[in-house]
């Protein structure tokens, strides 16, 4: 075989390949036999005709056809192997000779990657303090989500209806609830489908400044109408909306103003399980520490592992990157299942087509797996490998000290489980690894939040029983992820962080704590009001989490997506590329 290789762009290997002249010859003898011992001619028994007579009967065709189908194979095989690469995708093949059989192949490889000079990349730690305005947002906040909503305060008589004297109400103001009616008109016609008691809270909730600063004027039970014109470039607003002057009208229906709660012992026992406000305001502290000690964490390895990117040299084939928007699609119509919405209902929201869906995921997608390929090679180059005995370890750490061990290891000792261990394992000692190069050792945060030490349990009372103590088995440790989707994430499970009570979390999965106060977003009013990307965004906002089959036959609860957020995460259509 006669063997020239040709790397080209993106991945892309070309493979010419030649039949030397003696292979082909006997290639061609055994097709010959084969194909003749198939054929009938008359006067002569089955397969012993002579050679002439068959090709001057049936062609030589057959038998050159039959040859290459045959050789094409081999030679493919070993051509591969001598040029030593991975085939990722379908080859493409070109017949450039029928004999002696002469192609070519042009296939998508794994990709070959050059780190660069990783090592000399540094950072510098960050700071996670958290400072004490942060906590009295947060309190305020929830604070504002436990009071109840009143009618305001009357303002003097005014006359009504038949000249009856009837009580004033006040107009608007920023943080009051409003129930309002909404009608949309473009040059006279219907924009789209007129909003009907829709709730909003001033300066929480979106809403044109026009048309806010326009409530505030009116009075319950009056409306009013205003135009509003958007500019071409305005790319805040709806591309439907954009160049068009709009006609508004809204009508008052309702008021409603918080009745705030005190801030005292009594708020804090009504909110959580702390006795005191002021062991509260630690709770929500050391929940906000936690998430910032994470987020932190995140943003040192992302900024290591983008530096880290710039110098190296990874070029995935298309169809590597394809697989990777179309896992993109499939988490994201996961997400919006979990909302009750539909992956084509998500597109008529957005205005997108699948394709055009696709063509906004790719760059983000083809820069995660380029990460993603580079930290393997690292992790290849720095020797980091996850043994058997290290996910040993790691089950025997997860089932010490609980009330059925052998129970708990039965379930981690499925190769479901011990996946994602081995995942997680990996991905721990990769990310500590980078950050170590980076900072020389220093480590990604300053002023970190670190764990309590735990506190010994109390001997169970004569009489109690195991089951009076635990009615089943929750796994820990179990949220682990293979390298591909562990580093979705640039968060370790184990590490501080994760709390709901992080004002900026993004993790749709969190346990609502006492910090977790903001108001769901509407998604038809946002609509109504022009928002339709903030709509977009509500839709796609939701927890992606499935219960796999491998959890379904263990009975454990599946493990927890940790979706900080990290550069090289699968963050959806529309999260910041730069999260």
């Amino acid at each position: 075989m006669k063997l020239n290789v040709e790397r080209l762009p993106e991945s892309l290997t070309r493979l010419e390949i030649a039949a030397e002249d003696a292979e082909y010859q006997k290639a061609f003898d055994r097709a010959y036999r084969k194909v003749a011992a198939t054929i009938q001619v008359p006067g002569f028994r089955k397969g012993k005709a002579p050679r002439s007579m068959i090709e001057r009967l049936y062609g030589r065709e057959v038998f050159v056809e039959e040859t290459n189908r045959d050789l094409m194979e081999r030679l493919y095989r070993d051509a591969v192997e001598q040029a030593e690469v991975v085939p990722v995708g379908d080859p493409q093949v070109e017949i450039t000779q029928a004999e002696p059989l002469t192609f070519a192949v042009t296939i998508p490889v794994f990709p070959a990657i050059d780190p660069g000079a990783y090592t000399e990349v540094r950072v510098e730690p960050e700071d996670a303090t958290v400072e004490e305005s942060a906590v009295d947002e947060v309190l305020e906040g929830l604070r504002k989500s436990q009071s109840p909503w009143v009618d305001p305060a009357e303002e003097g008589m005014t006359v009504g209806a038949d000249l009856v004297l009837e009580q004033k109400t006040r107009t608007p103001r920023e943080g009051d609830q409003i129930t309002i009616d909404l009608d949309i008109v473009d040059n006279g016609e219907p924009f789209q489908q007129p909003v009907e008691d829709a709730v909003f809270v001033l300066g929480e909730d979106s809403l044109f400044d026009q048309l806010r600063e326009r409530i505030q004027t009116l009075r319950v039970g009056e409306s009013a109408t205003l135009d509003i014109a958007f500019a071409e470039d305005d790319e805040s607003v709806s591309e439907k909306v954009r160049g068009k002057t709009l006609t508004y009208t809204v009508a008052l229906k309702g008021l409603k103003e918080r009745d705030l709660l005190p801030l005292d012992d009594d708020f804090a026992k009504t909110v959580g399980e702390s006795d005191t406000l002021a062991a509260l305001k630690q709770e929500i502290r050391d929940d906000l520490h936690q998430g910032k000690t994470n987020e932190t964490r995140t943003s040192v390895l992302n900024k290591i592992i983008n530096k880290m990117a710039e110098g190296a040299t990874v070029d995935p084939p298309a169809v590597m990157v394809d697989e990777e928007v179309e896992d993109e699609v499939k988490a994201l119509r996961s997400r919006l299942m979990q909302q009750r919405m539909t992956l084509e209902e998500y597109l008529r929201v957005s205005d997108l087509s699948l394709e055009e869906l696709k063509a906004t995921m790719r760059p983000d997608a083809a820069r995660r797996l380029r990460n993603s390929l580079l930290l393997r090679e690292i992790a290849k180059r720095e020797d980091i490998v996850v043994a058997d005995d290290d996910v040993d370890a790691e089950v025997d750490a997860i089932v010490s000290g609980t009330e059925d061990p052998d129970k708990l290891r039965e379930v981690y000792g499925g190769n479901y489980f011990r996946g994602l261990l081995r995942g997680d394992l990996f991905e721990r000692r990769i990310t500590d690894r980078l950050i170590a190069i980076a900072t020389e050792g220093r480590g990604a945060v300053v002023n970190g939040w670190v764990a309590p030490e735990p506190e010994p349990e109390p001997e169970p009372e004569a009489g109690t029983t195991s089951s009076d103590v635990a009615d089943g088995i929750t796994p820990v440790g179990a949220d682990a992820h293979a390298l591909d989707d562990a580093l979705t994430t640039g968060a370790m499970p184990g590490q501080p962080g994760g709390s709901a009570a992080t004002a900026t979390s993004a993790d749709p999965d969190a346990t609502v704590s006492v910090a977790d106060v903001a108001a769901e977003p509407d998604v038809a009013q946002a609509a109504a009001t022009g928002h339709e990307a903030e709509s977009a965004a509500v839709a796609a906002d939701a927890p992606a989490d499935a219960v796999t089959p491998a959890e379904h036959e263990t009975g454990a609860t599946p493990p927890a997506a940790n979706d900080e957020g990290a550069d090289i995460g699968r963050g959806g259509v529309l999260a910041d590329p730069d999260y």
